[in-house]
């Protein structure tokens, strides 16, 4: 009797693996229709970073870094340059603004240019005397009226039917890591209650439930191609896996991702990979690209 081949019989295993894995277990809600959004105001909204002056030009933000966004409410800034946390007072007294001279900043190393980035942020505010919003555009502005940062709306990200990149994971060790440098980890949920993506060395593919903010991921099946990622990329890629497994919920905050644990503690974070569009008003610069990588931290 004629055996099919050892190599037939793998694939056809692994097509198998696929189709189990590809459905949830129970059908996946349907995706929530998109916020109606008001107009935005200065304050009480989520703002993105798209520009900042350095000499006589804006030059747009570091591409590839994290989202830099701010929110101002009731006298107070919060937000990040790109790297570390930032906070203070502010002044508003119609279309004039001002900000405290001693703003308060975490003090995280960052890899250049993300530095000179978030010094020339700095150096910007404490210059601000007034703002012009324009509709989904907001620029803080000089004395004279020159702009001095620029920033665009961030609205929100749906869950489903967008791309999203790993920023970091839990490494099985209480601690958020950041994703190797040289590695590309997508997920993507569809609307058919399936999800895939990369895990920086094979393409992977899964089923989830989702029920209003409770997510849950099913078995992940994975091709079994060899890796050819930098060295720990597949060690990265199972540890992956696993927080996959551990999610219950889920977090949405601008273009940011974060997949929770049953203890509503982070187990993965993302970002929509969609890039920053700069509405066109006067001269730009674009930075050179940069790759941030994160010590561990303790959730």
């Amino acid at each position: 009797m004629n055996h099919p081949p050892v190599p037939v019989v793998l694939a056809l295993f692994a097509a198998a693996l696929f189709a189990a894995a590809a459905v949830p277990a129970t059908p996946a809600a349907a995706p929530a229709p998109a916020p109606t959004l008001s107009a935005p105001t200065l304050e009480d909204t989520t703002w993105l970073l798209a520009a900042y002056r350095v000499g006589d030009a804006l030059v747009e933000v570091t591409a590839g870094a994290p989202p830099a966004r701010f929110q101002l409410a009731g006298g107070r800034i919060a937000g990040s340059p790109g790297c570390n946390r930032l906070g203070g007072g502010y002044t508003l007294d119609g279309d004039r603004l001002s900000f405290d001279a001693n703003l308060a900043s975490t003090m995280m190393a960052c890899p250049e240019p993300l530095m000179q980035q978030e010094q020339a942020v700095g150096a910007a505010l404490v210059k601000v005397a007034a703002y012009r919003l324009d509709g989904e555009l907001l620029e803080f502005t000089d004395a004279s009226g020159q702009p001095l940062l620029r920033f665009v709306r961030l609205k929100p990200t749906p869950l489903v039917g967008q791309v999203w990149q790993l920023q970091g994971y839990n490494n099985g060790k209480q601690a958020i890591v950041s994703a190797r440098n040289g590695t590309e980890i997508t997920l993507e949920f569809r609307d058919d209650g399936t999800l895939g993506g990369s895990d920086g060395c094979n393409r992977y593919m899964s089923g989830y439930t989702l029920e209003g903010e409770t997510l849950t991921i099913g078995p992940v099946a994975t091709t079994r191609m060899a890796c050819k990622g930098p060295q720990g990329a597949a060690e990265q890629a199972r540890a992956y896996a696993a927080a996959l497994g551990t999610v219950r919920g889920y977090r949405i905050e601008g273009g940011e991702l974060t997949l929770l644990d049953g203890e509503g503690k982070a187990a993965i974070r993302l970002h929509a990979e969609a890039p920053v569009v700069v509405p066109a008003s006067g001269p730009t610069q674009t930075s050179e690209p940069v790759v941030q990588s994160t010590p561990a931290q303790p959730e």
